[in-house]
C-alpha cells in the first residue's frame, strides 16, 4: 500500500513537472482532466486541489478563445463535483478561492437573454432589444450576470459590445447613447452602400448625392478603421483627394491612367507631394507604369521620411526591404525616355525650391535622373515625365 502511494505521488510530481513547462491554457485543461480522474478514483481532496490550480491558470489566460474553453471546463467540473456528496465536502474548502466565473450561479434564462442580443442582425433589432431589456440589464444582478457570462465566453465579442453600451448609458444616459448609435449605424450603412456601387460613374453619383460622405469627419475615421480592406482604403483616398480637387476630377484620375499621371505631376509642380499617396491608392494604375511608378514612389518616399537633419538614421541605414529614393530614381531613369527624364528632373528641382528642408535629396535625385546611363526608350503616348 505504501509502495502504491509512493508511486502515485511520484507520478503526480512528474506530471506537475511536465505540465509546468506548458502555457497556461494547456496546463488548465490537463489539470481539469487529472482532477476528474482523481474524482473518479475517490481522491476528492486531490480533485479539489487540481480544480483550484486549473482555475488559477485559466484566470491568467489572455487569449480569448483559449481562456473561454479552459474556464468553461473548470466550471463544468465544479458543477460535477458539487453534485457528488463526498466530493462536495472537499470542494467546499476550495470554493472561497475559486474565481466567480467558476462557481457563481448563472440561470438558464440569463443565457437565453444574452443569446437574444447575440442573435440580433441589424441596428433596429439591437435598439429594440436594449429598450426591452435595459431595466433588467442595469440592476446589479443583471450587470453581474453579464460580467459573469463575459468571463466565461470572452471570445464572444458581442457581449463586450453590449457591456460598452451599458457603460456609456451609465455615463451619458440611455437616450443620448441610443441616438449616438443610430447616427453611427446610419453612417456605417451609408459607407457600406457607397462601397457597394458597381461602377465608377455610380460611385461618383452616390458621392455627389450624399455630401455627408465628404463633410462628416467620422466617415474618414470609419474608413480608416476598415483600411485593411482595399475598397475602404481606396475610398478613403478618394475623400482625401476631394480636399484638393473637384470630385469629378478625382474620378477622372481613377478611370483614366493618363489623367492620373497628369494629376500626379501637377501635384508635384504645385509642391503637394503629400497628395501622391492618396492618388496612388485611389488610382492603382499608377502603380504599374514604367518610369512613372518608381518616379512617384521616389518623391513620396523622400517626403514620408524625416528631413535629413532630423533623421537619426542615414539613407543607407534605412529598412533594406524598402527601396530608397535613389534606387527608385535609378529604376525610373532606366525605364524612362529622355523627355521623361528631363521633365522629371526639372520637376524635382522646382520641388526643391518649394521644400528647402528636402532640397539636398531632391537635387541629388534630379542629377541622378539626367546623368544615369540608360538604353534608348520609346516615348509613351503621354509626356508622363
Amino acid at each position: 500500500q505504501q509502495s502504491d502511494t509512493g508511486n502515485r505521488d511520484a507520478a503526480m510530481r512528474t506530471y506537475d513537472q511536465a505540465i509546468s513547462e506548458l502555457p497556461s491554457g494547456p496546463q488548465a485543461e490537463l489539470l481539469v482532466s487529472r482532477a476528474r480522474w482523481r474524482h473518479l478514483h475517490d481522491d476528492h481532496p486531490g480533485a479539489a486541489a487540481d480544480l483550484l490550480s486549473a482555475a488559477q491558470r485559466a484566470d491568467a489566460i489572455t487569449e480569448a478563445t483559449e481562456a473561454g474553453r479552459s474556464r468553461r471546463a473548470v466550471r463544468d467540473l465544479t458543477e460535477e463535483l458539487s453534485r457528488h456528496e463526498l466530493a462536495r465536502q472537499s470542494l467546499e474548502s476550495a470554493l472561497p478561492a475559486l474565481p466567480g466565473w467558476a462557481k457563481d450561479e448563472l440561470p438558464p434564462e440569463t443565457i437565453d437573454r444574452f443569446n437574444g442580443w447575440l442573435s440580433t442582425r441589424s441596428w433596429p433589432e439591437r435598439e429594440t432589444y436594449i429598450q426591452q431589456t435595459y431595466s433588467l440589464l442595469t440592476v446589479p444582478e443583471g450587470r453581474a450576470a453579464l460580467d459573469l457570462t463575459r468571463a466565461l465566453y470572452p471570445e464572444t465579442t458581442g457581449l463586450s459590445d453590449l457591456a460598452a453600451v451599458l457603460d456609456a448609458a451609465h455615463e451619458r444616459g440611455i437616450d443620448q447613447v441610443l441616438e449616438e448609435l443610430r447616427e453611427d449605424n446610419a453612417r456605417s450603412d451609408l459607407v457600406e452602400e457607397w462601397l457597394a456601387t458597381p461602377t465608377w460613374p455610380e460611385d461618383l453619383e452616390f458621392l455627389s448625392r450624399h455630401p455627408r460622405l465628404t463633410d462628416d469627419p467620422l466617415v474618414r475615421e470609419l474608413l480608416t478603421a476598415q483600411s485593411d480592406a482595399p475598397a475602404s482604403r481606396q475610398h478613403l483616398a478618394i475623400l482625401l483627394l476631394t480636399d484638393r480637387l473637384p470630385a469629378s476630377d478625382v474620378y477622372d484620375a481613377i478611370t483614366d491612367p493618363t489623367t492620373a499621371v497628369d494629376t500626379a505631376m501637377e501635384f508635384i509642380d504645385q509642391g503637394q507631394p503629400d497628395a501622391l499617396l492618396p492618388l496612388l491608392l485611389a488610382s492603382p494604375a499608377l502603380t504599374q507604369l514604367p518610369f512613372v511608378t518608381p518616379y512617384l514612389f521616389a518623391v513620396h518616399t523622400v517626403f514620408s521620411a524625416p528631413p535629413p537633419a532630423e533623421s537619426p538614421r542615414s539613407e543607407a541605414a534605412s529598412d533594406a526591404d524598402v527601396p530608397s529614393p535613389a534606387d527608385l530614381i535609378e529604376q525610373a531613369s532606366a525605364e524612362g525616355s529622355e523627355v521623361q527624364r528631363g521633365a522629371g528632373a526639372a520637376r524635382l528641382r522646382r520641388l526643391a525650391q518649394r521644400h528647402p528642408e528636402h532640397a539636398a535629396t531632391l537635387l541629388q535625385l534630379a542629377t541622378a535622373l539626367t546623368t544615369a546611363a540608360s538604353a534608348p526608350q520609346s516615348e509613351t503616348a503621354s509626356d508622363a515625365g
